[in-house]
């Protein structure tokens, strides 16, 4: 296939190849109903009973059956080894939010290597959904209502500064750095915080239980921008 993008004017779901709960699954396509497999993520969806609109990427772990039932017209064939099939995903698809599912857990080194797309793609809002954490890339102004003493965790993947409300250790005159000071283990000190890093480099970690507002409140944010 060639690299046309797939476009959607709502948020939809990505799905991954690690393990995903039944829970997330329906959750997570019932606030956004369009699903998009990465690779192996569409044997998930055949599980669950869902034909992805499209499956993305050098298709080394999709099985046969599921190639069958979603059909080769849906395949999108990638072929490089330089980028990972989250990656390939995430330069084919433009949409208001793309929550992924099945890129948190199972091995680390993915994971790690799904959270460095997140920084080299910042351009997009996407907002990963494992067992116990939400983890996206903070936009530029972020504010979300949480409730008090909600754990909170700011983790840089570069040097960068965070201005911030509403948590519990501050963080405006910290340079934060993956080799240095991180942010994790933070909390609140009420219902709301604030965030406003100065490059695109920080994650922030809040528990799964945030889903909706988290959701929310990145569609109400505005992006990092392209260069």
């Amino acid at each position: 296939m060639d690299k046309t993008a797939l476009s959607f004017k709502t948020p939809i779901t990505l799905v991954g190849g690690a393990e995903v709960s039944t829970d997330n699954f329906e959750e997570s396509i019932k606030f956004a109903s369009n699903v998009v497999a990465a690779d192996g993520g569409a044997n998930t969806c055949i599980k669950y009973g869902v034909k992805p609109k499209a499956v993305i990427g050098d298709m080394d772990s999709i099985d046969e059956t599921s190639k069958t039932q979603i059909g080769q017209d849906l395949i999108h064939f990638v072929s490089s080894q330089d980028d990972t099939d989250f990656e390939k995903s995430l330069k084919r698809i433009n949409a208001p939010l793309i929550l992924g599912l099945g890129f948190l857990g199972d091995r680390l080194d993915h994971q790690m290597a799904v959270q460095t797309a997140l920084v080299k793609h910042y351009d997009k809002k996407v907002l990963l959904i494992g067992s116990h954490d939400l983890v996206f890339l903070t936009p530029p102004k972020f504010s979300i209502n949480l409730k008090n003493e909600c754990r909170v965790s700011i983790y840089p993947m570069g040097e960068c500064s965070v201005g911030s409300t509403g948590l519990r250790w501050k963080t405006d005159d910290i340079i934060f750095s993956p080799l240095s000071t991180i942010g994790t283990s933070n909390c609140t000190t009420g219902d709301k915080i604030e965030l406003h890093p100065s490059k695109p480099l920080i994650l922030t970690i809040i528990p799964r239980d945030f889903f909706i507002p988290a959701c929310l409140a990145l569609l109400s944010s505005k992006p990092w921008h392209a260069n």
